[in-house]
């Protein structure tokens, strides 16, 4: 498997010495890190490097401190390069007399939208088709992690209605922005801004006047980086995977997850069974991190005593009550791994999902590769996929039984 992954190899005496940055920051904090868990520093240290979207610097600055906290546990370490095509230092606003709102490009606008401001007038999606106009959905559209089918259908309304660009909201809880990960291929035929919830009641009254739509940004290619780290060991693998990368700073989306697979890392060198902890890249750009490594390197199937998934939002709890809103804590197994995972996590992970290769996320992208041996474990939180997010909904006693939990259960896996 080795001599399928292509990328930059990291040796563990090379990674010992943590970025300067890195270093940097861990001093300014050192007072208040030395009070939390070695989870909750985690996470603290995750989020204070800034928003973690493919094919950035700070994607490299989390990749080479993932890699050396690998190292340094004692796993061989590699960096893989996967191929990406972004916009870098994305952003905007949608401009109506005086007033401005801030606008987020959903992925991938078409290069043209970047040259100049679109001039035109506002009006409503559902107006009938005219000359080039600025459309707007006048209410949210359905909360959704992913950008589906409805949503396209959306902006084929706008396309055939002569729009030059598309204005929505999507109906997150936090009412901020929201992002939704995206699995086209190529750019939208016009561009789609998003706008928070908030902000979509100035966008609808700005219906009826001239206005003038700026996104900005840099189209790239670019390489996202996906982290492989290996143990050798008796018997067939653990596998344990999590995604690295999202739209904003991920604290309690990205973060519990990344925290949770360095714990369990740690663990598993005290183990005699051969190991291999994959972190993914560009999640939310068509899953593509996973895709790549399940194309390149990956182990077979016969191979896996067991695959576990940390995949979004784990023990992401504690902003329920505040924003009037109930957070799933999801359990995904397979008919093979189904009784073992109900039993081992079915307390801290309530809600059961039959994984398949239709389950979203990852967990779904694995299982459709023949991996049966399959446990993941996901949730979904207020402030999930915009900017507000940056930790505060952990429930990190919750992740503490999470990652007791989940030793247990590799601990009591009889090697095949």
């Amino acid at each position: 498997m080795a001599d399928a992954v292509r990328g930059t190899s990291v040796t563990r005496r090379s990674l010992l010495a943590v970025p300067l940055a890195l270093s940097t920051m861990a001093q300014a904090r050192a007072s208040g890190l030395a009070t939390m868990s070695g989870l909750e520093r985690d996470v603290a240290t995750f989020v204070s490097f800034g928003e973690h979207r493919a094919g950035t610097a700070v994607e490299r600055l989390t990749a080479r401190w993932l890699s050396a906290r690998l190292a340094t546990y004692g796993y061989k370490v590699e960096q893989q390069k996967v191929p990406i095509r972004t916009l870098l230092n994305p952003g905007g606003q949608l401009q109506a007399g005086t007033g401005r709102i801030a606008v987020f490009p959903q992925w991938l606008p078409p290069e043209t939208a970047l040259a100049q401001p679109i001039k035109a007038p506002i009006l409503a999606l559902s107006a009938e088709a005219g000359s080039a106009s600025i459309r707007v959905l006048t209410s949210p559209a359905s909360l959704s992690a992913n950008w589906i089918e409805p949503f396209d259908a959306l902006v084929r309304e706008a396309v055939d209605k002569g729009a030059a660009a598309l204005v929505m909201a999507i109906n997150d809880p936090a009412d901020d922005l929201f992002v939704c990960n995206q699995h086209h291929k190529e750019p939208f035929p016009i561009p789609v801004a998003l706008v928070a919830r908030r902000d979509l009641p100035a966008a609808v009254a700005s219906i009826g006047t001239p206005g003038e739509l700026t996104l900005t940004g840099r189209m790239a290619q670019a390489k996202a980086i996906n982290i492989w780290a290996r143990k050798p060991g008796k018997g067939r693998l653990i596998v344990m995977s999590t995604p690295l990368t999202g739209w904003f700073r991920c604290g309690a989306e990205r973060g519990p997850g990344i925290a949770l697979w360095l714990k369990m890392a740690a663990a598993l060198m005290r183990q005699e069974r051969r190991v291999l902890v994959l972190g993914t890249g560009s999640h939310e750009i068509g899953h593509l991190g996973m895709e790549h490594a399940l194309a390149h390197g990956a182990p077979a199937p016969d191979a896996v005593d067991l695959w576990i998934h940390f995949g979004a939002s784990l023990a992401a709890t504690r902003l329920d009550q505040r924003y009037g809103y109930r957070s799933g804590q999801f359990l995904v197994g397979t008919d093979e791994t189904a009784a073992m995972a109900r039993e081992a996590l079915g307390s801290v992970m309530p809600v059961y999902v039959p994984g398949t290769a239709r389950t979203l996320g990852e967990a779904g992208q694995v299982i459709g590769a023949g991996h049966r041996r399959f446990i993941g474990v996901s949730g979904q939180f207020p402030t999930f996929h915009t900017p507000l997010d940056r930790g505060e909904a952990i429930d990190f006693e919750r992740l503490e039984r999470i990652a007791t939990q989940t030793a247990a259960l590799i601990a009591r896996l009889p090697s095949r």
